[in-house]
């Protein structure tokens, strides 16, 4: 039976073909939503007609309001996380500005050698000091310098005489500059260029002078003292240049006289000055009383040299 019925349906072909094209239109799947038999992708009535026997996936609206994921823009958009991305950063660029705070300053601020405490002079000190470096041979200085019981280890310049500044040493130098440029402005020879390599040889010459006194402190066993304080000292050597230069303008045998008087004056001033603080750290040398004696010879000879390279390198000849 059931074979002389699939004979009656497939009779023909054209009753063949009409049949499994229904079949095949029946089983379509309908992707159009509420839009009718056959729209893919219109939800709602969509205008794209469906091929037959090809799936076209549904692509959804996106919705504008969605949440952004999270991310470096939803951390941003998020004030929650972003108050917690700011604080952290803060706390890390505080942390990393004491850190090199704390180096620089170890290096610079020991002893109590800050910018501010060796600022701090008065007019009596500085004309005491001034004349303690143009007599140094006076026994009225001691050398030997006040403590304090405060936060620093020593008086500042304005309670003792006897500590270092850097007042005097930047004055000094600026003085000693403008009388370079006089004295080539006398002979007619004046440039801006000469001003600008006085100024920059000059402040070589001066970190070259501390470095100096540093290494023979450290030779002798003292590593106390901080950098500042001892670029304050190497400041005084502009003093004795603008008295030579000062004497060089009026005749050239006046300063060579002055050249012979400051050089003996700062070397006596500072070798003096070495041993009051190499008593105060209360340290021991390293090679005993003869490798003291030659390191401050040694630096005796270089303070004259130091002066004639002030005195002669900039005049004009």
């Amino acid at each position: 039976v059931v074979r002389r019925a699939c004979g009656r349906a497939f009779s023909s072909p054209a009753a063949a073909r009409s049949t499994v094209g229904s079949l095949a239109m029946s089983a379509q799947p309908n992707w159009g939503g509420y839009g009718g038999q056959g729209n893919v992708g219109g939800g709602y009535g969509g205008q794209q007609q469906a091929q037959p026997g090809v799936f076209v996936p549904h692509q959804t609206n996106t919705n504008s309001n969605a949440q952004p994921s999270i991310g470096l823009g939803g951390m941003m958009n998020d004030p929650f996380l972003g108050s917690m991305a700011g604080n952290l950063l803060q706390q890390q660029g505080q942390s990393y500005v004491s850190y090199m705070q704390s180096k620089v300053g170890g290096v610079l601020s020991g002893g109590g050698g800050t910018m501010a405490y060796l600022f701090a002079v008065t007019p009596e000190y500085v004309f005491q000091k001034v004349a303690m470096l143009l007599v140094p041979f006076l026994r009225r200085w001691s050398y030997v310098r006040q403590p304090d019981p405060g936060p620093h280890q020593w008086e500042p310049a304005s309670s003792d005489i006897q500590a270092p500044d850097l007042y005097i040493g930047v004055t000094a130098l600026w003085t000693y500059c403008l009388l370079v440029g006089v004295s080539v402005f006398k002979n007619e020879a004046f440039s801006p260029e000469i001003i600008y390599s006085t100024v920059s040889s000059s402040i070589g010459a001066w970190i070259f002078h501390a470095v100096v006194l540093k290494s023979i402190l450290w030779a002798l066993g003292v590593s106390g003292v901080s950098l500042l304080e001892l670029a304050s000292y190497g400041g005084y050597s502009f003093v004795y240049g603008c008295c030579i230069l000062l004497g060089r303008l009026a005749s050239s045998t006046l300063g060579h006289v002055l050249w012979a008087y400051s050089g003996f004056a700062y070397a006596l001033f500072l070798v003096r000055t070495v041993k009051s603080i190499v008593r105060a750290e209360q340290k021991y040398h390293y090679g005993g009383p003869a490798l003291q004696n030659y390191l401050l010879l040694g630096l005796a000879l270089f303070e004259f040299a130091l002066l004639g390279y002030y005195s002669w390198i900039f005049s004009p000849k």
